[in-house]
């Protein structure tokens, strides 16, 4: 997943302004004698010290965000594969429930043409109390296999968006590691450059 900014370009123009700056320093070092040595090595280490410093503060701050957008990455597969688990659940729920519904018709039927051979008459009495009291029993049986659906599927939609609100809250966090660095960078600079310009005076 991309980034919504280009780590690298603005890598590379911290790069191009810590070569400047190094060798607009060096080349205004031009001393001589003992003292001038002593100078320009002190002004050399300075300016190393700077350059790995910048550099430092903005490989950690893309060594962050790789890592976050890892953990984004790994938050939205989180999210699809809970989708799809969301949907399967869904479907059996409903398959469950036709395929007991089925079942029960015909277990019915069977006791209906049962009572139909011994000349009883299913629609007085007892046989339609007991009807009734079966049908009664289907249909409630059925229900719970619905809302046994229902729920998991309530469960898994909510892990989806737990995820995906993961995966937001990663990338945010790749976001701000990378303009801490560079704001680190940008301190480092300026002290290095304060620093180099002290030995001039």
């Amino acid at each position: 997943r991309s980034m919504l900014f280009d780590i690298d370009d603005v890598n590379e123009l911290f790069e191009k302004k810590v070569n400047c700056f190094g060798a607009v320093l060096t080349g205004s070092a031009v001393l001589t004698g003992g003292a001038a040595i002593a100078a320009n090595v002190a002004l050399a280490a300075s300016v190393l010290s700077t350059v790995m410093a910048v550099d430092g503060a903005i490989t950690q701050g893309k060594q962050a965000a790789n890592q976050a957008a890892f953990q984004s990455q790994v938050a939205e597969n989180d999210a699809v594969i809970a989708g799809q688990q969301r949907d399967r659940a869904i479907k059996t729920a409903a398959s469950n429930e036709d395929d007991f519904r089925r079942q029960q018709s015909d277990l019915f039927g069977s006791r209906r043409a049962l009572l139909g051979k011994t000349s009883t008459q299913g629609g007085t009495g007892s046989p339609l109390s007991v009807s009734a009291d079966f049908q009664g029993e289907t249909e409630l049986n059925a229900l719970r296999l619905r809302n046994e659906g229902s729920v998991n599927a309530n469960r898994l939609q909510q892990s989806v968006l737990n995820s995906r609100a993961q995966s937001g809250l990663f990338q945010a966090k790749g976001r701000n590691a990378v303009t801490n660095s560079f704001n680190r960078a940008g301190g480092e600079l300026f002290s290095g450059i304060s620093s180099a310009a002290s030995k001039f005076n």
